[in-house]
């Protein structure tokens, strides 16, 4: 025991073993932050993805109730239009890429007409 008192009331020791925790913190601080950064980001990309969704949605049950036999691409560019002035935060941290927000209106054009008990829209 004696041995270990020496040892560790060494000014040189010390220094290491603070070195060492130093080191060990700063390990577990930035998983910590790495975590958190992760947490958040996709919460708020989640945040971001369900407005747009809302958003798509309430614009083509707008546009059907103009008439089921609207053509696609009225409906189109008017769900594009109601989106980009609704929720262009949303569009701007997404980013989606070419086709998607088509893809996406068709889909919910789809379910709305099913709703309505409307023939589907024409495949593309």
């Amino acid at each position: 025991m004696d041995f270990l008192s020496q040892l560790f009331a060494s000014a040189d020791m010390q220094a290491v073993i603070i070195g060492i925790i130093g080191m060990i913190l700063t390990f577990i601080i930035n998983r910590a932050a790495g975590a958190f950064a992760a947490a958040t980001g996709i919460q708020i990309e989640a945040k971001h993805r369900e407005a747009l969704h809302q958003a798509i949605l309430t614009s083509v049950e707008s546009s059907i109730k103009h008439g089921p036999d609207v053509g696609f691409d009225y409906l189109k560019a008017n769900t594009l239009d109601y989106i980009q002035r609704s929720v262009p935060d949303a569009l701007t941290a997404l980013t989606p890429g070419d086709g998607v927000l088509d893809r996406l209106i068709e889909r919910y054009a789809r379910e709305a007409l099913a709703k309505l008990g409307e023939p589907s829209l024409p495949a593309r």
